[in-house]
């Protein structure tokens, strides 16, 4: 994959495995706390800088308020871009790993609301 340079050069593209994260939020005084929600896209871009600014379009385009069944308001907001990975291959195959977190028995992955992944030991 290759991406056309003013010069008329074309710049390699390389996949990566971006992380949005978004929050569900019901809009009512005795709604339950937000439900987050990790979503992992593959974008075609040139470099993590432009494969940051495809997952922000991704989250903005994503962003929506709608009417659950009660009839309440909810609101899908996007929250950032909290992780780029590089894939190791440039073509996506069945079965493709895009993604992947490690972590040893007994811990627990947490996601704080500020993006960040922090190894907690479980109780």
């Amino acid at each position: 994959m290759n991406a056309p340079l003013s010069s008329g050069k074309m710049l390699p593209m390389t996949l990566f495995a971006v992380s949005v994260l978004f929050s569900l939020e019901v809009q009512s005084s005795d709604a339950p706390e937000a439900l987050r929600e990790l979503a992992v896209h593959v974008v075609s871009a040139r470099d993590e800088r432009d494969a940051r600014g495809k997952g922000e379009m991704i989250g903005r385009r994503r962003e929506t308020t709608y009417r659950n069944p009660e009839g309440e308001l909810v609101r899908d907001r996007f929250l950032g871009v909290i992780e780029i990975q590089p894939l190791i291959d440039d073509r996506l195959f069945d079965g493709m790993e895009v993604a992947s977190w490690m972590f040893r028995r007994g811990e627990r992955l947490v996601l704080h609301d500020d993006g960040r992944w922090e190894r907690q030991a479980h109780d």
